[in-house]
């Protein structure tokens, strides 16, 4: 008899609430059909969500595409057993009636002249089948506690108050040029390996300049301690980083790019992970071990800081998708554009994906409506209401790479094209560092942080928070995406690295994240994190 687990159990081991009972009667609805307790359930729902790029916290959408897949497999078996299997050696073909193929189920139409094309107007709506309500939207729509506050940082300080007729216009500045178009696709073994050595280069002058001291090469048999840098990795390409398997990797100039094993296992702190640049001071004995005393850091002090006296300033961020699963009715968008215009910020930004290619309807190609037209008629439309009622509020636009309406699915990004309709929409690269009336803002719309975490190893004689550890990360390497070699889930180009760099200390860093959101303090830096 197949054991029944209590809903609590369930809702805490998945960190759910009572809010999520439909997702929790679908987990147990797993466990009794294929008899699995809760702990396997979750197991096969990571290795799910980290295939399908999804949020590790589940939905009831996807935790029903997670049982039918578990259903097919189980039939696969079931199949397999009962046949004992196919012979390799045997072949059944059917032959199947050739039928007319209908050109026209493909929007091909070959009686058309080119007098028709001329004239011809392209006219397309999103369907009723795309936008109807799904029961998770109809439960959105009905929350108890709608614009709950789950969090405030500084909440003695006073609000902007009412906004007037003459309320100062906002003075926005790039930091940065832009990312212009570029070709991609095209990297080359050796340019990737340059550009890499390179970053390594430059990593270590930087070091050197700050300890004011001479490297020597670590690979090399020495019976003194030297003070050396290189590029952390692991000794194997499969499989996290452990602290048996640490290499150091050094530059070509410096160790002509070998590799010798770091000994960490009597340091009481550190915090390593694959691509991070460190200066290390030991000894090698033997030629084929480095024992470093400690590893020094880079000191994120030296980033340039910009002050320009900032002004009072209101700003709501949120990051895509803007719909949930079961439809593209956009209904999450319409409630944020509402309290925007209840509350009538300065800025509004915007991070996609705002049209998402991992969702469910588009990536089953269950819907009847391009993407453009959707962005079109379910976002553009939004965007302009919310800037017809608000006079003074200018909406900031940054894509993601699973945006179906970008043409560049990798990091870094160029700004969306073709959509500055309005004056006051401002398009920004994916990163981008900007100046809002003085206040220096570091925005990069890539999950940076969940992927350090996967791939970390770390030590601490003292408590340490853990997301202060990884945001100091990417300060010290002076970068947004410090990981080498990238997750199976980044598409990272090689020969734009100096795009992603971080040049500036900035006021706040916004980053999105499938951790839940959280704002921390980095030395003056304030770090806010918008979950998935």
């Amino acid at each position: 008899m197949t054991a029944r687990y209590s809903e609590t159990a369930i809702a805490n081991l998945y960190g759910l609430n009572s809010s999520d009972r439909e997702v929790i009667q679908e987990i147990g609805s797993i466990c009794q059909i294929f008899s699995m307790t809760p702990e396997q359930v979750k197991f096969k729902w990571e290795a799910f969500a980290l295939n399908a790029n999804i949020s590790l916290t589940p939905s009831a959408a996807y935790i029903r595409l997670l049982k039918n897949n578990l259903q097919r497999e189980f039939n696969r078996t079931l199949k397999k057993r009962r046949t004992g299997g196919v012979s390799t050696n045997e072949r059944i073909v059917t032959k199947r009636a050739v039928m007319p193929v209908d050109l026209s189920a493909y929007g091909l139409d070959f009686t058309t002249t080119h007098d028709d094309l001329d004239t011809a107007t392209h006219v397309s709506t999103v369907q009723d089948s795309d936008t109807k309500l799904s029961p998770e939207t109809h439960r959105f729509l009905n929350r108890p506690e709608p614009y709950h506050l789950d969090g405030q940082y500084n909440g003695q300080l006073l609000r902007r108050g009412i906004v007037v007729d003459d309320h100062p216009q906002i003075s926005l500045k790039y930091l940065q040029k832009p990312i212009e178009p570029y070709r991609y696709m095209f990297e080359k073994i050796r340019e990737r390996a340059d550009e890499s050595n390179d970053r390594l280069d430059y990593m270590g002058e930087m070091l050197s300049n700050y300890y004011q001291k001479t490297f020597s090469n670590p690979v090399r048999q020495n019976q003194e301690t030297i003070f050396a840098f290189g590029r952390i990795c692991s000794d194997t390409n499969e499989g996290k980083l452990n602290e048996q398997s640490v290499l150091l990797e050094t530059s070509k100039e410096l160790g002509m790019g070998k590799r010798v094993r770091l000994d960490i296992e009597r340091l009481q702190d550190y915090a390593l992970f694959p691509g991070q640049v460190v200066a290390v001071e030991g000894i090698n004995h033997h030629g084929h071990s480095f024992k470093p005393p400690v590893p020094p850091k880079i000191d994120s002090s030296k980033l340039e800081f910009v002050n320009n006296e900032g002004k009072p300033l209101e700003m709501i961020t949120a990051v895509g998708p803007f719909t949930l699963d079961g439809d593209l009715s956009f209904k999450p968008l319409e409630a944020l554009v509402q309290k925007c215009i209840e509350d009538r910020p300065d800025i509004v930004l915007l991070m996609g994906p705002f049209i998402p290619a991992t969702h469910p309807m588009i990536a089953r190609g269950k819907i009847s409506t391009s993407p453009e037209d959707l962005f079109r008629q379910q976002i553009e439309v939004r965007l302009k209401n919310l800037l017809d009622t608000c006079t003074n509020t200018q909406i900031l636009l940054m894509p993601h790479a699973n945006d179906m309406t970008h043409t560049y699915p990798l990091f870094p990004q160029p700004p969306f094209k073709n959509l500055q309709h309005d004056p006051r929409i401002k398009l920004l690269s994916n990163p981008s560092n900007i100046s809002i009336n003085g206040h220096v803002f570091s925005i990069a719309n890539i999950d940076i942080l969940f992927r350090l975490a996967k791939q970390e190893v770390y030590k601490s004689s003292a408590p340490v928070d853990r997301f202060s550890r990884l945001l100091l990360h990417l300060f010290q390497q002076h970068t947004y995406y410090p990981l080498v070699p990238t997750a199976e889930e980044d598409s990272i180009d090689s020969s734009r690295l100096v795009d992603i760099q971080i040049s500036w200390k900035p006021d706040i860093l916004i980053i999105p994240s499938q951790f839940k959101h959280f704002v921390k303090v980095i030395t003056i830096i304030i770090k806010r994190n918008d979950d998935l």
